[in-house]
């Protein structure tokens, strides 16, 4: 969300909760969702360590929400992207698509899951790889969708195009019947970014820049979680509607 983005609930948000039967889970997990919120939303701290503590206590409560939301999770995409029947699927709905590919596949390669080989020598100049912007999730994209009224009315979305992304991208896969299904089947599932780093991964760090800049990154993300489970909670516009019951934590990281 970034240092000077300060989030604002709302209007749908201040105002008093609908009666809904919830289950002794789904209040914890709301209320965990609160805690977070506030905790994510706390300044930065000058003092690294106690930025590093302040993560510590978010790490807790995003470890007992994503065991809530156990079964929430998306089961519509598939569980191994590097099965050469999702290669095969992504290619043909790339190349039917207008994509070219020449000279290259794309293959395993052990230790780095999916990348780009080349099968023959190829000259500089040559035309390589491309993709029509067709092919491209993009923001305009986006607004073209039932996003749309959203990214209107939705002060975070439509001023920060990386999160209207990453909820679209969402909403496609969601959907089940996407244009992009066999784009986002393909899609890593994790990342060695410092992102996914553990706490006792980031207290190694310590002293070195990378720190500061992964603490502040992590805990604008799940305050980005906090924020949209609360909209889609509690709104009944169309995306929320889809989302409410699809939209977790690990899903959104």
């Amino acid at each position: 969300m970034g240092r000077k983005n300060k989030i604002n609930r709302p209007p749908q948000l201040a105002k008093a909760k609908t009666q809904r039967n919830l289950t002794p889970a789904q209040r914890e997990l709301e209320e965990l969702v609160d805690k977070l919120l506030r905790l994510s939303t706390i300044p930065q701290q000058q003092n690294v360590l106690k930025s590093l503590e302040n993560q510590k206590e978010i790490s807790n409560i995003t470890e007992r929400v994503k065991t809530l939301e156990i079964g929430r999770d998306a089961k519509n995409s598939v569980d191994n992207r590097a099965t050469s029947a999702t290669v095969d699927n992504f290619m043909k709905w790339a190349l039917e698509n207008g994509a070219k590919l020449n000279g290259c596949s794309i293959q395993e390669f052990e230790g780095y899951e999916l990348g780009i080989k080349a099968d023959v020598d190829i000259e500089q100049s040559t035309l390589v790889i491309a993709v029509p912007r067709k092919l491209m999730m993009s923001v305009e994209s986006a607004k073209q969708s039932i996003l749309k009224e959203l990214i209107e009315k939705d002060k975070i979305l439509s001023s920060m195009p990386n999160v209207t992304l990453a909820i679209f991208l969402l909403l496609e896969k969601f959907k089940g019947d996407s244009f992009w299904k066999s784009y986002i089947d393909i899609l890593p599932k994790v990342y060695t970014t410092v992102l996914f780093f553990s706490v006792e991964e980031l207290e190694e760090l310590k002293g070195s820049p990378t720190l500061e800049l992964a603490l502040r990154q992590i805990k604008s993300i799940s305050r980005q979680y906090a924020y949209f489970y609360k909209l889609f909670a509690t709104s009944d516009d169309p995306v929320s509607k889809l989302m409410r019951n699809r939209f977790t934590y690990n899903e959104y990281w």
